[in-house]
């Protein structure tokens, strides 16, 4: 109740200015401020502009090389690389020639999965070995 007559009071009253003066002149230097932070505000907002259409350019540039120039996991090896992975012999060798980059591709799939069986069963034995001499 007494809140509520303070307000009343307080929204009736007019404010009294000691120094109109010094307040007009505090206002008029804030006002004359204000340009600089706009202009911030402009510079940041151009940078931020810039930086994104640079990062669409490059993330287009990247779907492009991506699409355009697919690399199979066969062009990536040499055929010296290939063939010891494959353990094949020359007559393999030669037929290595007439295949496509898919049929390559898989031959290495399947050489990289038997390289990565013989590396776990490897790894289990010295797991195991590592075993019995603890007991």
């Amino acid at each position: 109740m007494k809140y509520n007559k303070i307000i009343s009071v307080l929204k009736k009253a007019e404010p009294v200015l000691d120094n109109a003066e010094e307040l007009t002149d505090r206002i008029m230097q804030k006002v004359e401020r204000m340009p600089i932070g706009i202009r911030q505000n402009h510079i940041i907002r151009i940078a931020g502009i810039i930086s994104g259409v640079a990062a669409s350019l490059l993330i287009c540039l990247f779907a492009y090389e991506t699409l355009k120039f697919s690399v199979s996991p066969a062009v990536n090896y040499s055929e010296r690389e290939f063939l010891g992975t494959t353990s094949l012999s020359k007559t393999h060798s030669q037929k290595i020639a007439e295949l496509d980059i898919k049929e390559k591709g898989e031959i290495i799939e399947t050489a990289i999965k038997s390289k990565k069986a013989q590396r776990m069963r490897k790894e289990q034995l010295k797991f195991s070995l590592s075993l019995l001499n603890i007991e």
